[in-house]
């Protein structure tokens, strides 16, 4: 029985600070069913609204933009998550598994890298323009990809879940079927979630004077922070790796650039961190964001760590 302090309420849905999970969730927690039938059905139409996952919602705009955002992600994030994984896995042929590979534009940039790519993606649209690019993506769930395909137990040397936990129903149970994937002693995870109820953001709410707007009821099941994030991984034997952070967009909001209320403004604010970022020499930028994560502040975390 999942309980802890009531943070807000919307519909049915409470947000908790569960005592039990030692982390923010929604409850009653969605059925696996009512979140497999969210993704097949609304996600993407959602994210072509623009009313989710901004980053996504970029790649598939077409044009100028989406070549914008995937060389933004290829040469920050990407490269970030290569370095890291490169740094510790060291035999050919390397096996990486991408639950959740959307439209595959990571899973493209890893093959090029010379690894060999196996996606995994709930939704139709996501997985078709996957396999147009020749990728290998399975249009399944980790749950039935486990059953269906057992040969892939315990053979990959790194699994990603970029964006992917904090929609889960069970973020427990989706981390040890996802370690069961892993190789023994060696295998790396890496996860990156948003950075919520951290510091910053909850002084910038009180500056724009709107609540919570992070919170994504129901399909945001989860709330992490980096070090919530790092304690489940731990408590699931985990070894902690890197730890990191990236922009934290609320600088915006403190500096009056209120993107919360005005979409137009947050494309422009999304702009000048890209043009921020890509101006640091990698090595730079990485120890800003590493210092950031140590003081909890980034609107996302990025987090790695090794079966032991």
């Amino acid at each position: 029985m999942h309980k802890g302090k009531v943070i807000t309420k919307k519909g049915k849905y409470k947000l908790i600070d569960c005592d039990i999970c030692k982390f923010k969730h929604i409850y009653p927690i969605p059925t696996l069913e009512e979140i497999s039938n969210f993704y097949r059905e609304k996600y993407f139409k959602l994210i072509k609204k623009g009313d989710r996952a901004p980053e996504i919602c970029r790649q598939m705009a077409g044009g100028k933009e989406s070549k914008f955002e995937i060389e933004w992600l290829r040469n920050t994030l990407y490269k970030d998550i290569l370095y890291i994984f490169e740094k510790n896995v060291r035999k050919k042929p390397k096996l990486l598994l991408d639950i959740g590979s959307g439209t595959g534009v990571f899973l493209d940039y890893m093959k090029n890298a010379g690894w060999e790519v196996v996606g995994i993606e709930p939704s139709e649209e996501g997985t078709l323009v996957s396999t147009k690019s020749e990728l290998n993506v399975y249009n399944t769930s980790l749950e039935d990809f486990i059953v269906k395909y057992p040969k892939y137990e315990f053979k990959f040397d790194a699994i990603t879940l970029i964006n992917v936990l904090e929609h889960v129903p069970n973020a427990v149970d989706f981390l040890k079927l996802s370690k069961k994937l892993l190789k023994k002693n060696s295998g790396i995870i890496c996860i990156r979630v948003p950075n919520d109820f951290n510091k910053l953001q909850k002084i910038a709410e009180k500056k724009i004077k709107k609540s919570l707007w992070w919170v994504a009821i129901p399909d945001h099941i989860n709330y992490f922070n980096i070090e919530s994030l790092q304690e489940l991984l731990e408590s699931l034997n985990f070894k902690i790796l890197y730890s990191t952070a990236d922009f934290p967009m609320e600088f915006f909001l403190l500096m009056n650039d209120d993107y919360v209320k005005n979409p137009e403004v947050g494309g422009n604010c999304h702009k000048r961190r890209v043009s921020f970022e890509l101006s640091l020499p990698d090595d730079i930028r990485r120890e800003i964001y590493r210092k950031l994560s140590e003081i909890g502040i980034g609107r996302d975390c990025l987090v790695f760590a090794k079966v032991k």
